[in-house]
């Protein structure tokens, strides 16, 4: 009878889960950042352990929050490829609108040119 009563008081815990991500040669330094700042970054305001060796990252954590980090990578990439210098405000950026649940992709609107005069781009920071 006291095994039964124990059991039910116990709270099952999502088993941890782990995904690799390979990111092209060409992103790698700008998604880490100078020092890796970037990923820093990344690092504090994500809830999924992040380990990077060479160009793969290796997210572990819950599946929720596994599944937050790859996107969240994926949209840095994404900024990478298109030439946008991500420092850690971008990180930041991007890491809250996707917290926030946007229907818009960050990399949507971070690479939006909002206007372009004399050869300068202006886009949004925030």
């Amino acid at each position: 009878m006291e095994g039964a009563s124990r059991s039910g008081s116990e709270t099952t815990q999502p088993q941890p889960v782990q995904s690799k991500i390979v990111i092209p040669d060409a992103a790698v330094l700008s998604l880490l950042g100078s020092r890796d700042e970037n990923l820093k970054v990344t690092e504090d305001l994500l809830a999924a352990d992040v380990h990077v060796r060479g160009n793969q990252v290796t997210l572990t954590g819950t599946p929720a929050d596994v599944a937050f980090a790859e996107r969240a990578f994926g949209e840095l990439v994404t900024l990478a490829r298109r030439g946008q210098q991500l420092g850690p405000d971008a990180v930041r950026a991007t890491l809250t609108m996707l917290a926030q649940g946007n229907a818009e992709s960050p990399a949507e609107v971070l690479s939006l040119d909002i206007l372009s005069r004399r050869g300068r781009t202006i886009r949004p920071k925030t």
